[in-house]
């Protein structure tokens, strides 16, 4: 089974996302608005770790260690909930340290009624797509396949993505291993010269 090309980004659309995401935060700040700081905060995280919305509503505060780089996730894993310590890139680290700042409680997402649910979460990424001018096609659960996909790509080590994911088992993650259609076009481009 090919990847579905419209379920995740290529590095151009990702680069076009941030662009986006950041001159929002950019111009927010400057006016004291608190919404392109937290669009930036939730695309940044969905992009950097694959999260699932309910996985990303469901981080608290709490759930961030700076200092070991890292966020306690709570996954469901065969109807349980399970919690597992996740590793997180020095850049998203130093990101949501800035973004969360000495807040201990609520969850990372919070909006001006406090909270953010999954369908809030989904509804802010939907405006930084369209504020990106990229395929509507696209959701919060696009960063994930993404996520899989460049981190395949640059890795090959399958065990490491679902490590990453939290897939059960590595079959479950082995549809991302599957050849993507950009990846045969790049290979074929330029073959006989």
């Amino acid at each position: 089974m090919a990847i579905d090309r419209s379920k995740y980004m290529d590095a151009a659309e990702v680069n076009q996302l941030i662009r986006a995401c950041r001159q929002w935060e950019s111009d927010d700040l400057r006016y004291g608005r608190l919404q392109g700081i937290l669009v930036w905060a939730l695309v940044d995280t969905a992009l950097q770790t694959g999260l699932r919305v309910s996985e990303l509503a469901a981080l608290k505060a709490a759930d961030f260690n700076p200092k070991q780089r890292s966020l306690k996730v709570v996954r469901l894993k065969k109807k349980k909930k399970v919690v597992e310590t996740m590793p997180i890139s020095k850049e998203l680290a130093a990101h949501l340290k800035e973004y969360i700042g000495d807040r201990k409680t609520g969850t990372i997402f919070q909006g001006k009624q406090g909270d953010l649910k999954a369908r809030g979460l989904q509804a802010i990424f939907k405006r930084a797509i369209q504020n990106a001018h990229l395929p509507d096609a696209l959701s919060i659960h696009s960063c994930r396949h993404t996520l899989a996909v460049m981190l395949l790509r640059k890795t090959q080590n399958l065990r490491l993505v679902q490590k990453t994911l939290g897939h059960s088992s590595p079959s479950v993650t082995a549809v991302y291993a599957d050849v993507a259609f950009d990846d045969q076009q790049a290979a074929l481009d330029g073959l006989y010269e």
